[in-house]
């Protein structure tokens, strides 16, 4: 019974059983007492009777406490076996949501996306267990072609209130998928997480036709590198953004893992990191015996899966991006450093494994703000990455503060600042001072760059400053070096803001 019915029956059963006006019924009982008066005494005599309607009622309160008792365990049965307990969305490119009940009996499964719903077919699911449900969904994206040895990675996310429940039954699901691919032709890779509510990711899936859980990865993965935007990567299967989500893991050392892993994700739909190796070092007229160190990475760049190869080679280093597909040369840098990082500190996996104590990324940004006097909540991080610069490991740290871009390279020893820059994207000078005869002199824009730098006249060397036109606006660009350093400055020459500063170190 539903609750509606259940409530018409109880209201059937009161409206029979009580008494239409109880006053009424002990009014007249007392006027059937005898009253007898005789020499002076009273004498009350009642019938001894029972009266039919106190029976009538009792007997009705029982019948309607017995239905209401047997109403109560009816809603408890009806809650449970037709209330949605827990949804379980799994991903490929297929997008499918399941929603069960407490005892993991299935009350619908969704489609998300046209793939689904060839995975889905005319098959009805309702009423059947979870375990039964999934090991025909996986087995439908088998024959259709949706999990293969090139593309073998699968997304299972929980949603449930009890976060341990959430836990146990991602376990569960997990350990079933990989037992299911692993009697296949190929190792799987079974990605999985639970799930937490957030409206804004909700709207995002709905607006790209995914699952909540494939939004949750898309954030993650963009935690890791902020560069990606969540419309490319809504677009990749489980499989690539497995493969993105890896390559983050291995260099990212702050980021809150919320992905849990089983098995390595497949990339032989792509050339493969020795071919990548081979074309970088082919076009640079190379053997792989002139290289002293070397890293590769899985990346996303405009649309297209590429390798990301570094390597050094005397004083050089060669930077390559190559298509994962075809193997041909998206971008490259030759560039003159110096010294090439040392084995033991960076290898083609992961450039964090060395036996150097490093500052984390927490202390890096600390450096980096402290030195632009700027707070945390100030600024909009862009990204903290580790990298190699002249056989160095340093930070690279970019945030925005307003209309104003910083940059800064920070030692990852010892917190030392390389390296900053800030600049003034949408500055514009008045125009009421921009003409020749309301311009700051050249001896006040150097005494302006110098104090800025903290550095005095007579430790200067190079110094030279220009009075340029930039979009019709008068500024002084002044460049010098100074205790192993190269600054550059631009400054306006109508009011001496400084516009513009760079500090690199002098090579």
């Amino acid at each position: 019974m539903n609750n509606r019915e259940i409530k018409q029956k109880i209201q059937v059963a009161f409206s029979h059983v009580t008494p239409p006006d109880v006053l009424n019924s002990v009014l007249s009982d007392c006027q059937e007492q005898i009253v007898r008066e005789e020499k002076g005494k009273v004498f009350i005599m009642s019938e001894k009777r029972t009266s039919s309607r106190l029976v009538k009622w009792t007997v009705g309160v029982a019948a309607a406490l017995a239905i209401f008792a047997g109403g109560g365990l009816g809603l408890h049965s009806y809650q449970i076996n037709h209330t949605v307990d827990s949804i379980v969305s799994l991903d490929v490119n297929p997008s499918i949501e399941i929603r069960i009940n407490q005892k993991e009996e299935v009350l619908d499964v969704t489609a998300k996306n046209d793939d689904a719903r060839v995975i889905l077919g005319d098959m009805d699911f309702r009423g059947s267990s979870l375990d039964v449900t999934v090991n025909a969904l996986i087995g439908s994206m088998l024959r259709n072609g949706y999990l293969t040895e090139i593309a073998n990675s699968i997304l299972v996310s929980v949603d449930n209130d009890d976060p341990a429940k959430s836990a146990e039954l991602q376990q569960k699901l997990t350990d079933e998928i990989n037992q299911l691919l692993l009697t296949n032709m190929f190792d799987g890779s079974v990605l999985s997480q639970t799930i937490d509510e957030n409206a804004e990711l909700q709207q995002l899936a709905d607006a790209y036709g995914i699952t909540l859980g494939k939004a949750q990865l898309i954030q993650e993965i963009m935690n890791q590198d902020p560069r990606y935007l969540f419309e490319d990567l809504a677009a990749l299967s489980i499989n690539d953004l497995n493969l993105l989500h890896r390559t983050g893991v291995s260099t990212e050392t702050t980021t809150s893992d919320l992905i849990e892993t089983v098995g390595d994700a497949s990339d032989k739909a792509y050339i493969g990191e020795d071919k990548a190796k081979a074309a970088a070092l082919a076009h640079a007229g190379l053997s792989e015996a002139d290289v002293s160190w070397m890293k590769t990475e899985f990346d996303f760049e405009d649309g297209v899966m590429v390798y990301e190869i570094e390597f050094w080679v005397d004083s050089y280093e060669y930077s390559y991006d190559i298509n994962a597909t075809t193997g041909d040369i998206v971008s490259y840098e030759k560039d003159r450093e110096g010294k090439a990082p040392s084995q033991n500190t960076a290898n083609s996996g992961n450039t964090n494994s060395s036996s150097t104590s490093y500052i984390t990324e927490a202390e890096a940004k600390a450096a980096a703000l402290a030195h632009a006097g700027l707070s945390e909540s100030d600024v909009t991080f862009v990204f903290v990455e580790l990298d190699y610069d002249d056989g160095r490991a340093e930070y690279e740290v970019e945030f925005w503060a307003g209309n104003t871009e910083y940059d800064y390279e920070i030692d990852a020893t010892n917190g030392t600042i390389l390296s900053y820059d800030h600049d003034a994207e949408y500055y514009a000078p008045s125009q009421n001072t921009a003409n020749s005869g309301s311009l700051i002199s050249s001896e006040e824009a150097k005494s302006i760059a110098l104090a800025h730098a903290g550095v005095s006249v007579a430790d200067v060397r190079e110094f030279e400053c220009e009075l340029d036109k930039d979009d019709g606006y008068s500024l002084y660009e002044i460049e010098f070096k100074s205790g192993g350093y190269e600054y550059s400055y631009e400054i306006d020459a109508t009011n001496g803001t400084i516009i513009k500063q760079e500090k690199d170190r002098d090579d």
